[in-house]
């Protein structure tokens, strides 16, 4: 699909440049005079095809050589290139004019039996004009592919680190789920319906490049929740929303990293000094901050990719629109995320969801009657990330 695209182009293109060529030459044949019949009569004369296919000969051959032999950084080189392929066209143009086309059919476009040198400079400066033309054709055309490859690296980069996500998210969840199950089964239940639904979530609904703020703060809440499930007694987390998040867009599964780590990392049990998240929302840009005290009895010998992932993915979507700070002070962690954010990319991300296919629908899971087990056996299971 792409090369005959690709041709087209050039089929274009060039249509156009040698039909306003065309135009000059009537002007300059006709002593300034410019009508449809002498336009047309342009293409009846073979010096016309002749003086045109020059044109095209010498573009490109210098398409050729600037593609096979250039050295960018080498300017003497380049500059080389330039003047020998200008002088190249130039006595091709003297060859042809001079000594075939006209003995051949009597047309002169310069007068007849004009030195080689003569004719040479003073048609140098069309020569290299072509000449310049497929060197700004090359330098645009790499630019092209280079951006094209480019985005598909960031593209192909994404998937990845979204694709960590997932598996990271389960090794969390499952050994929370196990060290639930042990010790108050009862509550197992609830716990995998919570899981059941942020797994919707993660596996149809966060398929886009941007899902609405609404939907990734219930996901968060819905994490919050399964976290809370799985400790006993009070737990102190606050989790504020302040602002409308109608309407707005965010890459998804980016602020899970924050809150998890806080979890891993932090006390739910202690009233003092809670797990703080706060998400602002304000017309120009969202700002989500994490607070949580550091406790080392949470620390653990398995390296994490959430942070490490999340800031690959900022640098990615929001490239210069984005600030993330993180600092620890004794023994309190602080996180802060800065985004910048534009209204029409907002309005281009809201037209994305409303064509993408529905979300495929999964059957409700209810809980199964739970049979409180005998007294377990101690059993050693690793820690939660």
């Amino acid at each position: 699909m792409a090369r005959p695209r690709a041709l087209l182009n050039h089929l274009l293109f060039w249509g156009l440049f040698l039909g306003v060529a065309a135009v000059f030459d009537t002007v300059a044949r006709n002593h300034g005079q410019l009508s449809g019949r002498l336009y047309l009569r342009q293409f009846a004369d073979l010096y016309t095809w002749v003086r045109q296919g020059r044109v095209v000969l010498s573009f490109y051959l210098s398409l050729w050589v600037f593609t096979r032999v250039f050295f960018s950084r080498v300017l003497v080189v380049v500059g080389l290139e330039v003047v020998l392929l200008g002088l190249f066209d130039s006595l091709l143009g003297y060859a042809l004019e001079q000594k075939i086309i006209g003995p051949l059919t009597g047309q002169w476009f310069s007068p007849p039996g004009v030195p080689a040198l003569l004719f040479t400079l003073q048609d140098l400066t069309t020569s290299w004009l072509y000449v310049m033309l497929a060197f700004v054709f090359k330098h645009v055309q790499d630019h092209v592919k280079s951006e094209a490859l480019r985005h598909e690296k960031n593209a192909i980069e994404l998937a990845y680190l979204k694709s960590q996500l997932n598996p990271h998210f389960l090794f969390n969840s499952m050994n929370n789920l196990y060290g639930l199950a042990l010790t108050e089964p009862a509550r197992t239940p609830d716990a995998i319906l919570k899981l059941a639904e942020m797994m919707r979530y993660m596996l149809y609904e966060s398929n886009e490049t941007h899902v609405a703020l609404a939907r990734e703060v219930a996901y968060l809440h819905s994490y919050v929740a399964l976290e809370k499930l799985r400790h006993d007694g009070e737990t102190h987390v606050e989790f504020r929303v302040e602002g409308d998040v109608a309407g707005r867009q965010l890459a998804p599964l980016l602020l899970i990293a924050f809150v998890e780590n806080a979890f891993k990392h932090g006390c739910v049990d202690n009233a003092a000094r809670p797990i703080r998240l706060r998400l602002v929302v304000e017309p120009d840009r969202l700002i989500f901050t994490a607070e949580n005290q550091v406790v080392s009895k949470n620390k653990d010998q398995v390296g994490g990719v959430g942070l490490a992932s999340v800031r690959r993915r900022l640098a990615l979507l929001y490239p210069g629109r984005h600030a993330l700070r993180i600092r620890q002070e004794a023994d309190q962690f602080y996180c802060e995320l800065t985004l910048q954010t534009a209204e029409a990319e907002d309005a281009a991300a809201l037209t994305t969801l409303a064509t993408a296919p529905a979300t495929p629908a999964i059957p409700e899971l209810r809980p199964a009657p739970v049979v409180a087990p005998a007294a377990p056996t101690p059993l050693a299971f690793p820690q939660p990330l």
